[in-house]
């Protein structure tokens, strides 16, 4: 048996393992809410983000257990504490929408915690996985489609594309929560760091490809559309469009798909994790391996 028919077995029995595990993901995660007060504190997330979170925004196994109970803690204020259930405590635009972001950082870390941080898991499996938010049963996919809804009220595509997780299919995980007086400045800054990001913004060399995450892939209309609306100009191509929101080292790295084709990029599930770091001869310190 060769390497890469190794490689692809494993695969299939982390995928089995995942589904009997936890049902194929069909039962919901279950939160003690007893004694919890409706608040939107977001403090614990932050003791999380900052402990568990390096800066290449990919959590740490090992950093996470020591806040834990943190993560959870939170989790479960949001279970009662939303946009829809106590809408008076987020008052503003940027209020609700940071709810929505810090909601689903955090159970993208937890939901990953639960299966024992692989390096992969079946994509709809963990997406689908319902929890207790803003007094309902949600999902990682339906914190989506609440996003992508808005970006296409509103045109803001960044809404929808920079939804931060643990997987290459969504932007990076941030280092603090998001809050309302920031949120619209948070967003270029997410936007521009997936464009920068090789594991989820891929250009593929040999195929001549820009593979877009799928949720910044689903807004390409209205890429398109706020392009032609800045610009008074016509047709552009999806690279160009995007090129106008983002830093200068961003488009400089989005110049190096000039002439290549963008394609969405299939929901792969692949968590971004540190790599293991080795000491490797005539490097100085370790190396971090994929």
């Amino acid at each position: 048996m060769d390497r890469q028919t190794l490689k692809a077995a494993a695969v299939l029995v982390c995928a089995l393992a995942w589904a009997g595990c936890n049902g194929g993901a069909r039962e919901p995660v279950r939160l003690d809410l007893t004694g919890v007060e409706p608040t939107a504190d977001v403090s614990d997330l932050a003791a999380v983000l900052d402990e568990a979170v390096d800066a290449a925004g990919r959590v740490v196994p090992q950093r996470l257990a020591k806040v834990s109970a943190r993560l959870d803690a939170q989790l479960r204020r949001m279970a009662l504490a939303g946009p829809t259930s106590r809408p008076e405590l987020f008052p503003t635009y940027g209020d609700r929408w940071a709810f929505w972001y810090n909601a689903r950082a955090g159970w993208s870390i937890k939901l990953a915690e639960l299966a024992g941080f692989p390096r992969r898991v079946p994509p709809a499996a963990m997406r689908a996985r319902q929890f207790d938010l803003d007094g309902r049963k949600l999902s990682l996919e339906g914190i989506d489609e609440i996003l992508l809804a808005e970006a296409r009220r509103t045109g803001d595509f960044r809404l929808a594309a920079c939804a931060p997780g643990v997987t290459v299919d969504c932007a990076s995980l941030p280092k603090t929560p998001c809050a309302a007086a920031d949120f619209a400045a948070r967003m270029d800054e997410a936007l521009s760091r997936l464009v920068l990001d090789e594991r989820r913004f891929v250009l593929a060399v040999d195929e001549r490809q820009v593979r877009v995450p799928p949720m910044l892939w689903d807004c390409r209309d209205l890429v398109a559309r706020e392009y032609r609306r800045r610009t008074g100009s016509g047709d552009a191509s999806f690279t160009t469009a995007l090129s106008v929101h983002l830093s200068r080292l961003a488009r400089r790295r989005l110049a190096q798909g000039i002439g290549y084709v963008a394609v969405g990029a299939a929901l792969r599930g692949e968590l971004v994790l540190p790599g293991r770091k080795v000491f490797m001869p005539g490097k100085v310190g370790r190396v971090e391996l994929p």
